[in-house]
Parts: structure tokens; sequence; C-alpha cells
């Protein structure tokens, strides 16, 4: 293991003996001098991974997206709440695409991203726009509630710090980190909450014995935030990850946890501390059922290529028809082969009625196995 964060990290296993990987990927990602986000800016050609945000046309067929939405409810105002923003280029796409339709005005916009360094070149980035608010966590807006609007975010639920789990003749056991052999590694042990398990087996899910996977508390912690701030709208998530039948499927019998460095995939999460991104799957189950269990309906669950192609058609068809070599981008959004099938994308409502967005006809909400969905408090 090398890096500058080795030290710090021993130290605290040593005094501590072990932690969880969930404690472990929380300083590795955001620890306030060493982690990897810390540092500020990661993505693009330029950094160690390429998301959407990097496609100018994404942010364009959200702001048409989010449009529909507003429509849909009527709503004079209307709130955004992008979770991990980043310098704020996706926001500054939407919010451009919104001033083009005469919307930007009514539109009052919060950023949460917890790199200091980031969220400085996001104000920088958007300073020409009013009502443009940053905060450092989704628990710092405790005084926004009761919004109309909707809640979006790309790639961020993929990096919450998430528990490792291993099937075992005696029930599920948990996969600290602790120290030896010069270096770090995994050790197994009870688990550190029983109600880990219950994350599983709530899907139907039970372990074989040496499977690993990882499961994610922090999910319905967000969805508890999210349920008291958002009075009436949506949730939108775009992110890698499947059903819980699939990320949790015993072929991935190491789990999906990877690392992200300089455009290379990684499965060694403890070499260079706070040099490289940690991700697992989103369990997209999980996550819609978090959302239900407060009273958010789910609306939408499919691929990101679908989703784009029923809910912005009008969006991708212009920006080809005004600049042919646009073409590129929207093969990069929506092909099965690039980010198409790539990403997975949930829409979830609350007091929305029956309201009808284009994206729905694309909708494949059944393969999360949820069964049927619950009657909107609307």
């Amino acid at each position: 293991m090398t890096g500058p964060f080795t030290e710090t990290v021993r130290a605290e296993i040593g005094r501590r003996g072990r932690v969880t990987f969930a404690e472990f990927m929380g300083w590795a990602l955001t620890h306030p001098r060493h982690g990897y986000y810390t540092a500020g800016a990661r993505t693009g050609r330029a950094g160690d991974f390429i998301t959407n945000a990097q496609v100018p046309l994404f942010g364009e067929a959200l702001a048409e997206i989010l449009v529909d939405m507003w429509d849909a409810l009527g709503s004079a105002r209307w709130t955004l709440i992008e979770l991990g923003a980043g310098d704020g280029v996706l926001a500054e796409r939407v919010l451009t695409a919104l001033d083009r339709r005469g919307r930007a005005r009514r539109v009052t916009t919060h950023l949460v991203e917890a790199s200091p360094a980031a969220r400085a070149a996001a104000r920088r980035r958007l300073s020409r726009f009013g009502g443009v608010h940053l905060h450092a966590a989704l628990a710092d807006l405790e005084h926004t509630a009761g919004v109309e609007g909707c809640v979006y975010s790309n790639e961020f639920f993929d990096a919450l710090p998430f528990h490792r789990l291993r099937g075992a003749a005696g029930g599920p056991e948990e996969l600290f980190v602790t120290e030896g052999n010069g270096g770090l590694l995994e050790t197994p042990g009870p688990l550190s909450d029983p109600a880990l398990v219950a994350l599983l087996s709530s899907a139907g899910i039970s372990l074989e014995e040496g499977q690993e996977t990882e499961v994610c508390p922090l999910v319905d912690a967000v969805q508890e935030e999210l349920a008291r701030v958002l009075a009436r709208g949506f949730v939108l998530t775009v992110d890698y990850g499947g059903a819980a039948a699939e990320v949790h499927h015993p072929t991935r019998a190491r789990g999906t946890r990877r690392t992200f460095s300089h455009h290379r995939v990684g499965d060694d999460p403890f070499r260079d501390v706070g040099e490289k991104d940690i991700t697992a799957h989103v369990d997209f189950t999980r996550l819609a059922r978090a959302g239900e269990e407060r009273g958010f309906r789910t609306v939408f669950y499919g691929d990101q290529g679908p989703f784009l192609l029923a809910g912005a058609e009008g969006t991708l068809r212009a920006a080809i028809e005004a600049v042919p070599s646009r073409g590129r981008e929207v093969q990069q959004l929506v092909h099965p082969a690039a980010f198409g099938e790539k990403f997975r994308v949930l829409v979830q409502s609350v007091n929305a009625g029956g309201a009808a967005l284009r994206f729905e006809r694309a909708a494949r909400v059944q393969r999360l196995g949820l069964g049927a969905p619950p009657a909107d408090r609307g």
C-alpha cells in the first residue's frame, strides 16, 4: 500500500483493531486532507473516468425532461437539487438550457457536493445564475423543506460508503479492514449491525457460502432526507447497477466493488488510498424500496438510452439537425455499447398524482421485483 494516506489509515486501524469497509471507504474518499474527492474535480479525459456530465448534450436532454416534469405538476416555481454536483458542469448545462426556454429565473438550485475545491469551482462556474446555493452535505439543507421540484443525481449512489458481506455456513459475515502482512487486508467477523442482512433478505437475496457482496445502509438515510425536503415532485437517479437479483447474483462471486484511476478499472482499494475512486453497483431494488417506504412512488426504471430517447427526443433531434457532428454525443448517451445500457435510470414521484411523462413509455419497473406500486400520496 502506497500514497500519502497510508500512515493515517494504519494508525487508526492500529488503534481500533479493525474497521468496517464503509468506514475505510469514507476516509479514502472524503478525508479532509487526503480524501479522493477532497482534491477536487476527478472526472473527464484528464481525470480518472468519464461520465454523462462530460457530454454537453446530457444536460440539455435532462433539462427537457425536467421541464416535462415541471409542466406535469403545473408549479409556478421549481426547485432543483443535485446530489454529488462536482464542479457544477452538469448544473451549468441544465440551467443554460432552462434559460433558453425562459425558465431559469423561476428556478432555485441547490447543489450538494462534499469536496470544498469542487464547490468553489461550481460557485465560480454558476455565478451568472441567480438562486444557486451550495452545500457540503444533504443534511445542510435542514432549513429547506416542503419544496416542489426534482432531486437529480448522476453517479452519486455508487460512491456512498458500503459494507462488505460474505456468505458463510452459519450465516452472512462481514469483511472488515485490518492490518497485516505489511498492508491492509479484509478479515471476516460477526456483522457490525445485524440489520445489514435485512437489506438483502427484504429482496429475497441469500448469499451462497463464499459469495461476497456489498450493502449500503446510507441509501435509506439519503431517502429519509429527500422525503423531508421534497413535498411534491420527483427524484431522478442515474447510475450503474441493476435490480437486486442482478447485483447480488451468485455469479458475481467477489461482489461489484471496483476502483478507478486514470481511466483504469481495478479491484484493490488498499493500494494508493485516497488516490483512486471506490464504487459498487447500485442495488436499484433497495433504492426504490427505500423510497417507497417513505412515501415515494416508482414511476420509471430502465436503461438510459430508451429513457433519453423517449423523454428528450426533441432535444436530441434538434441538436443533430443544427450541428450534425453532435450525433456523436447522441451515440455516446444512448447507444447500448456506450452509455445507453451502462447506466440505469430510476424516477420516483411524491404527491405528483397521475402526472403523465413522456419517458414512462420506456419503463420496465417490473424488473425491480417490487410488486404492485403503492398509490401516490397525491
